[in-house]
């Protein structure tokens, strides 16, 4: 448990979605580093006791998060886990992250020249995360939704985009490779998320960002190749049979 007389520096070393929380607050990772969370909040007139209730809530929240078994979940429930987990995450901790890569390459350029490239390439990735996700959000879910609740009618009907789940299902496929090899390069890049010793607090929460992140991605694309996808091609084929029946 996080206390007001951890320095900021411990804090984000012993709790990684800590640098989020306290980047929100605008307390500066690398120049209050020493300084104790009682210390950097009476610096910037902010209230300790609600950075410290935020600090709790995160951790709360990722605990739960890594109790839970979304594979066990209704397809409306798993639907509704990716968009507002993971795809929250790639739309605000990717920004975030390419930002922590600029600073850091601004403040020690000559030190990490490779900090320029990894936020380029931050940014680029999000980029084609967010074009991925829309597609998602706006063409394959609602889709799947309405084969889930009303398969019959739906097949029935004309769907308009495709003939088959299976059309957009493939791109889409092809597209989590594209991002498995996204991560990597961010990996090689930020080698292996270790940080250098001695690498500024800013250094440190850029890494377990990222690698959290690849993490979080990972159990993402598990989620929809092994359990979201093959579930929407058997609701489309059981649809076929009870509207042939």
């Amino acid at each position: 448990m996080l206390t007001p007389r951890q320095t900021i520096r411990t804090i984000v070393t012993e709790q990684p979605q800590a640098a989020a929380i306290l980047q929100r607050f605008e307390i500066d990772l690398c120049a209050h580093a020493d300084q104790d969370l009682t210390a950097a909040c009476a610096e910037l007139q902010l209230s300790v006791e609600q950075v410290l209730e935020k600090l709790a809530q995160s951790e709360a929240a990722t605990r739960d998060s890594t109790q839970s078994v979304p594979a066990s979940f209704s397809t409306e429930q798993l639907i509704r886990h990716i968009v507002r987990v993971h795809h929250q995450s790639i739309r605000q901790d990717l920004p975030r992250l390419a930002t922590m890569a600029q600073q850091v390459a601004g403040q020690h350029g000559p030190q990490a020249p490779e900090m320029i490239h990894l936020a380029r390439v931050i940014g680029n990735l999000h980029g084609k995360l967010l074009a991925h996700i829309e597609k998602e959000e706006q063409v394959l879910f609602p889709f799947i939704t309405r084969l889930d609740q009303e398969p019959i009618a739906l097949h029935a009907s004309d769907p308009g985009c495709f003939k088959s789940v299976t059309q957009p299902i493939t791109l889409l496929l092809r597209e989590h490779e594209n991002s498995y090899a996204g991560t990597a390069q961010l990996r090689q890049l930020a080698y292996g998320y270790e940080a250098p010793t001695g690498a500024c607090p800013t250094h440190v929460a850029l890494y377990q960002g990222l690698r959290a992140f690849e993490m979080g991605l990972a159990e993402h694309l598990h989620l929809e190749n092994e359990v979201l996808f093959p579930r929407a091609i058997a609701l489309e084929k059981t649809a076929q049979a009870g509207s042939a029946s």
